[in-house]
């Protein structure tokens, strides 16, 4: 019998409770669970961002890790993500409320399958695309801050959805912890910055959440943009003669 990683995959297999405990809170019909359910889906990325720097740091990835892994996250940040945002805002839309849900599955398992067939070769500094973990933390950190300050901002959900979507099946690349090089010297306004959100996440769960994923989500855009305006601009700079050589 061939032999497996352990604690990484038991990391995974929480990431799969969360996700299962949280659409048993949904299917209750009881939107006064809902939000608990986004906690513990929020809870699921924990897991599963545990697993990986497990596995790298024992040096413990395996095709199956990885497809475990995929696995995991379809079900927390793909299906039962959609599923809560369908209860809470989607069905109400009827026909187009089922397209985004669509829309947003299947984009999910597309950024996934993608990520499986470049984790070898790429996405070891970068993201290619938004993470499918990182676009269900939006839509849930939205959701739990709406709910917290009561505001009436549902109808956003099924239009921040298909950004989303579109977003995890982009080019654009996102920053991973490592490319971030926390161990190297930095700004000061670094240090401050992570003070200060450190802060509103303790004070003020609900928007330290959400801003953490919106500055993140933001500096992909940024990065994104970046790029190809020096791409824009190099082919500018390119001579007549490179041109037609």
């Amino acid at each position: 019998m061939k032999k497996i990683y352990i604690l990484p995959n038991l990391f995974t297999t929480g990431n799969i409770f969360c996700g299962v405990y949280a659409l048993s809170l949904i299917l209750r019909d009881d939107p006064a669970l809902y939000t608990r359910a986004a906690w513990f889906l929020l809870l699921a990325m924990v897991f599963d961002f545990v697993d990986g720097q497990l596995a790298r740091l024992y040096r413990a990835t395996s095709s199956f890790g990885v497809e475990l892994d995929s696995l995991a996250d379809f079900l927390s940040f793909g299906v039962v993500t959609t599923i809560l945002a369908y209860r809470v805002i989607l069905e109400q839309f009827r026909g187009f409320g089922v397209g985004v849900a669509f829309l947003y599955i299947v984009f999910t398992a597309l950024r996934l399958a993608r990520f499986n067939i470049q984790v070898d070769r790429e996405e070891k500094t970068d993201f290619k695309g938004l993470p499918s973990p990182v676009a269900s933390g939006v839509v849930l950190s939205f959701f739990i801050f709406i709910r917290h300050f009561q505001l009436p901002g549902e109808i956003l959900i099924p239009f921040l959805m298909i950004v989303l979507s579109s977003l995890m099946v982009t080019n654009i690349t996102y920053p991973t912890l490592l490319s971030l090089h926390l161990r190297k010297k930095q700004p000061f306004l670094y240090l401050v910055a992570i003070i200060l959100m450190l802060v509103i996440l303790i004070a003020i769960p609900p928007v330290g959440v959400f801003a953490a994923f919106m500055i993140y989500l933001g500096m992909g855009l940024y990065q994104g943009m970046e790029i190809a305006l020096r791409e824009r601009k190099a082919a500018r700079l390119e001579s007549p003669a490179d041109r037609t050589a």
